[in-house]
């Protein structure tokens, strides 16, 4: 009698014990499940942003850095879009790769100081070269490793690649004719082809991410101008791209966005005043004898007249002002749940009058009166026929 007590007193521990055990282990897989769904949901958003050496990408970069939204909206992380009344819903940890073309340069340093004693935004500064396919393949390689990183330093969170901002642009302010064939060239590579090349290569991350690419237009994409017919017809092409190849992404879940930034070009580096010197000496060179005999004094006033805008023109290190509306703009580009396909921050009363009288003429076929105003819009010295013998 006393081992059948002795049986069924070891069978009841033994029952006791592995019914313990498995509820342990089931809640143990429970909870080492939830805590891996978790750190699946906790993500921080990455944002690549090109030509972030000066103007709108340094500024941009800059704003973030500083820290500009918590200060300005408490700690609700919450930027308010008043035309549509909503909020913008920012996260609380923000990475960004600033592409620069010199990563070792004044721009980058300033960025890389200010990251420094950052702790809500995690800054990668690398060197990319638009017109280089090697530099373009080596930027995708980048973002690739940050995104394949299960975890960060403190084994919690993993990068989602959130935008691209192709941003970076070339411009030579000159007459068609006198610009070299690398000048063009170049103006194309930088501002059509390498950002077509950047996108394409991170199509497989942004179908999985469900990412938005932001490309940054110009008025002249919407009105070509003399001086910069070139550049403008660059803005065009990756905005005509921008457009039809929306559709064709759109099924998979990516976002394309077309970015015009109004103006603000005293703040940027497209204007520099050293790099129009070493074009116009380029320019100059090139020309055969018959362009120097007919354009002469012309050519030298084309140029003099562009050199009084340099005085103007502030330091690298000045952004754009805080109240400049791009920003408000980007911020709904960038972090709007539902963003808008196009985004036209307002120009200068003076843009919108010409742009409006340009656009009547042209519809009621007005074209010579029509090419008169955009002559005078531009303001450039007027070509004259001289006479040298």
């Amino acid at each position: 009698m006393k081992n059948f007590y002795d049986v069924r007193t070891y069978v009841f521990i033994s029952v006791v014990s592995a019914t313990v055990w498995i509820t342990i282990s089931i809640l143990s897989k429970k909870r080492i499940k939830r805590e891996q769904n978790k750190k699946d949901q906790i993500t921080i958003p990455l944002i690549v942003i090109t030509g972030c050496d000066t103007g709108l990408g340094y500024s941009v970069v800059t704003r973030y850095l500083n820290n500009r939204n918590s200060n300005e909206n408490r700690n609700t992380n919450r930027i308010y879009n008043w035309f549509k009344c909503k909020k913008l819903i920012v996260p609380p940890k923000i990475a960004i790769v600033a592409f620069c073309l010199n990563s070792n340069g004044s721009g980058a340093k300033r960025l890389h100081q200010l990251s420094v004693n950052n702790n809500e935004i995690q800054l990668f500064i690398k060197q990319l070269d638009l017109t280089n396919t090697d530099s373009i393949k080596n930027g995708v390689d980048f973002i690739s490793d940050l995104l394949q990183r299960n975890v960060d330093e403190n084994g919690y969170y993993k990068y989602e690649l959130h935008a691209l901002v192709n941003n970076a642009a070339r411009m030579v302010m000159a007459e068609y004719e006198w610009q070299t064939f690398q000048m063009i060239q170049q103006q194309f590579n930088i501002n059509v082809l390498g950002p077509i090349m950047l996108t394409a290569q991170l199509l497989p991350k942004f179908r999985k991410d469900k990412s938005r690419v932001i490309n940054i237009i110009s008025h002249c994409a919407y009105l070509p101008l003399p001086g910069v017919s070139i550049y403008g017809a660059t803005k065009a092409a990756i905005r005509a791209w921008t457009v039809g190849s929306r559709v064709e992404l759109e099924h998979h879940g990516i976002r394309l966005i077309t970015f015009s930034p109004g103006s603000f070009y005293l703040y940027s580096s497209i204007m520099s005043g050293h790099q129009r010197l070493i074009d116009f000496k380029q320019m100059h060179e090139s020309m055969d004898s018959e362009q120097l005999a007919y354009y002469g004094t012309y050519f030298d006033a084309y140029q003099n007249y562009l050199s009084t805008i340099d005085p103007y023109i502030q330091p690298p290190e000045i952004t754009i002002p805080s109240n400049h509306l791009v920003y408000s703009e980007m911020d709904h580009a960038l972090w709007s749940a539902q963003p808008k396909v196009e985004y036209k921050v307002p120009e200068p009363w003076r843009y919108k009058a010409y742009f409006i009288m340009a656009w009547i003429l042209s519809a009621f076929h007005l074209y010579h009166i029509r090419d008169k105003v955009v002559r005078r819009f531009v303001a450039t010295p007027q070509f004259k026929n001289y006479d040298t013998n």
